[in-house]
């Protein structure tokens, strides 16, 4: 058993960092380019009124002349670059090889962006099923440079966001408007969640990152989350900044093919 006490480290509570997985921006298929780039330049807008350095995973498959610029937003507004794969495919589906060559295939389409660190987000935050799955990704990860990118705040904003797109599109504002208030309030609960799973079964909070995508809920209504976050007391940090805590370097006692907050990783779920 994992003695939790050698993470008992002093942090200063209630530190989160942004992430925004599926750059350039998701539901391609049903957004116009100009939709999409609408949809950067409001989330964009929401972290420059709370003084937010996020990062952006970006799937390598969806990065063409259609959508560069709206990386190039996001890129020009400060804010750093991370690679969520080419085709954005299950890792326990891949053999090393092709996992090697989604890395690589998208590391090579965001050179023009990244000149620091670089990041990786597993798609689903499925790290690999079996322990010799995980460290054939874990080297593959650390030849080619990557800092492996996990979550604390995990939660379903993914699907709040479908159903609000929906509602939308069918002129239903009203129902929009109660999807949004939902997602707000399923946010902030399991912010709540894992704030309190952190400080019972580590006697501290731990520098948290939130999962949120590039979608359309979040262009209407980040800006909403971020101040409940300021208005809860929370300091909004770097990525870099967030890594430091010691949870990310504490050995993980779950291996599975489940996508967990890396406290439930840590915890053995």
């Amino acid at each position: 058993t994992l003695c939790l006490a050698t993470l008992a480290m002093p942090v200063q509570a209630q530190q989160i960092a942004i992430t925004l997985d599926d750059l350039p921006y998701v539901l391609r298929s049903r957004t116009t380019p100009q939709e999409g780039m609408q949809i950067v330049h409001d989330v964009t807008a929401a972290l420059k009124n709370h003084d937010i350095i996020a990062t952006g995973l970006a799937i390598g498959n969806q990065i063409n002349a259609e959508t560069k610029p709206v990386i190039d937003v996001f890129a020009g507004a400060g804010h750093t670059l991370g690679n969520h794969s080419w085709s954005h495919p299950d890792y326990d589906t891949l053999t090393r090889w092709a996992f090697r060559r989604e890395v690589r295939r998208t590391d090579r389409a965001l050179r023009p962006w990244i000149s620091g660190a670089k990041y990786y987000r597993f798609p689903y935050l499925r790290e690999g099923k079996t322990e010799k799955s995980k460290r054939a990704a874990e080297q593959v990860l650390q030849n080619q440079g990557y800092v492996n990118v996990p979550v604390t705040i995990d939660n379903d904003e993914w699907r709040f966001n479908l159903e609000y797109v929906d509602a939308l599109e069918m002129g239903d504002q009203k129902g929009a408007d109660r999807i949004a208030a939902a997602y707000l309030a399923h946010m902030k609960e399991r912010t709540g969640h894992f704030q309190t799973l952190a400080q019972q079964a580590m006697g501290r909070d731990v520098a948290h990152i939130l999962l949120l995508h590039m979608n359309k809920i979040n262009a209407d209504h980040l800006d909403d989350l971020l101040a409940w976050y300021a208005a809860e007391g929370w300091t909004f940090i770097t990525l870099d900044e967030a890594l430091r805590d010691p949870l990310f370097s504490a050995p993980e006692t779950y291996t599975g093919s489940k996508g967990l907050s890396q406290i439930e990783r840590v915890l053995g779920e």
